[in-house]
């Protein structure tokens, strides 16, 4: 009898020893009033939450190899603490520090994270308050990975891609007779007018279903969250408004994680109509398009997560010294002085590149395949629409979702043809050009080889 128990126990282990398992959680990361906020060249200390920030995590794992997808309710993500929260997750949790992915939402409602730049005195993200949160950031981040690992259930996945095609516009415009882009604005003159590239409509729906019910869902949109304005109360911003619908109309227990895409010069800013669209009404558009898509999931046979990482050194920009001198003069009189969003982004990027020349550029480019037919990818910045969009068409995978300002950020990563028009998110970027194509050529790469393992 006890031989026969013995042997029903280890075909048991056998008849479970091969399932694909997630699991998913949650943690709140919201400030205290006091923390500097991030998301624009001037300090702001929070005052009040509208809503809570997360950091929200899905652990994979099957035969032995995790993977955890950590992203959080942040304007974004800075190496070191990625590097000491993966420690950490390493540590504790057991899960190798390259197999974990960990990106920002890009709330503009958020606290600031250190860049070792001027930024940092404008926002005073160093004052006691602001070293304060960051401190405390990776434990918390751990803490959601050790959290959800616990939870690790045999899981199946399903996959769909819907469509939102009315809320997010190109915020770069070419007007006739122009050269420069024209940033952000209110209205478009379709005479002389048109977007200066495209948009991503793509709605990525990932879910994970335990029992017949689903425990966690992964969601995808290329769209900037700066819905909330310049204001100093916390919010996660639409983001946080379609995790929280999704979850309450598919399942109240559901952990609903989005991972913004590439939307480096996607806006929510209407200038087609003028119309500004408010958090709640673009949380609730893409939920609606999650609704449609979630009739259409179609499963896929997950197998263990296959992961790759590769650290690309790119080119940083180069100045005039005539341009290096304006700078120098403009952060002179820069807290006294408001020189406007362009000038005081070009000003910044001119000076840290002075001051970090002789420091590598690098950049992180992570795949993350979860079946045959869906891999993630994760890029360190805010990257222009038309790489994602070049990276998702020559992918070998059916679904590829893509989380930017991930593993950390090197800024504004615009695309080859964008360079010549210049403004914002141009004079922004510290990579010279040609470094967008590099970091997609390096993860077509990374696809090609995860899709070819065994």
């Amino acid at each position: 009898m006890i031989l026969r128990l013995f042997f029903c126990f280890l075909l048991i282990l056998e008849a479970h020893a091969g399932d694909f398992r997630v699991g998913a959680a949650r943690v709140d990361i919201t400030p205290k009033d006091g923390t500097p906020l991030g998301g624009f060249y001037k300090f702001r200390g929070s005052e009040g939450v509208l809503d809570p920030l997360f950091a929200k995590t899905i652990v994979f794992e099957k035969d032995g190899t995790h993977a955890a997808i950590v992203v959080l309710d942040l304007s974004g993500t800075v190496r070191p603490l990625v590097a000491e929260a993966r420690k950490a997750i390493q540590e504790q949790c057991g899960i190798e520090g390259d197999h974990v992915m960990i990106s920002g939402t890009h709330t503009h409602s958020g606290p600031q994270q250190p860049r070792g730049s001027l930024m940092d005195d404008i926002t005073k993200v160093n004052s006691p308050p602001g070293v304060a949160y960051i401190s405390a950031l990776p434990g918390l981040i751990a803490q959601s990975v050790k959290e959800a690992k616990a939870k690790l259930t045999a899981a199946k996945a399903s996959v769909a891609v819907g469509k939102e095609e009315g809320i997010s516009f190109n915020r770069r415009v070419l007007r006739e007779g122009v050269k420069e882009a024209i940033w952000q604005p209110q209205k478009l003159n379709p005479a002389t007018d048109k977007p200066a590239g495209p948009i991503d409509p793509d709605v990525g729906v990932v879910v994970f279903e335990s029992e017949g019910k689903p425990t966690a869902s992964l969601l995808n949109f290329a769209m900037h969250p700066t819905s909330v304005g310049a204001g100093t109360k916390i919010s996660a911003d639409y983001p946080g408004v379609f995790t929280k619908l999704v979850s309450e109309r598919h399942g109240p227990g559901m952990i609903s994680v989005f991972a913004n895409g590439c939307c480096g010069n996607i806006n929510h800013g209407d200038y087609i109509n003028g119309k500004r669209r408010s958090t709640l009404e673009l949380g609730t558009a893409l939920a609606d398009a999650t609704d449609a898509a979630w009739s259409k999931l179609q499963p896929t046979a997950a197998y263990a997560p296959r992961v790759r990482s590769e650290q690309v050194t790119l080119q940083r920009r180069s100045f005039t010294p005539e341009q290096i001198a304006k700078a120098k003069d403009m952060a002179a009189n820069m807290f006294t002085k408001n020189f406007g969003t362009v000038p005081m982004a070009e000003t910044v990027c001119i000076l840290e590149t002075v001051e970090k020349q002789n420091v590598p550029l690098l950049a992180e480019v992570q795949v993350i395949a979860l079946s045959d037919e869906l891999a993630i990818v994760a890029l360190p910045g805010e990257i222009f629409v038309e790489l994602g969009l070049a990276l998702k068409n020559a992918s070998p995978f059916k679904t590829t979702l893509i989380a930017e300002l991930a593993n950390g950020s090197i800024g504004y990563v615009p695309n080859r043809e964008a360079y010549p028009q210049g403004n914002y998110e141009v004079v922004s970027a510290r990579n010279e050009v040609g470094s967008g194509e590099k970091l997609v050529e390096v993860a077509l790469r990374l696809l090609g080889e995860v899709k070819a393992a065994r």
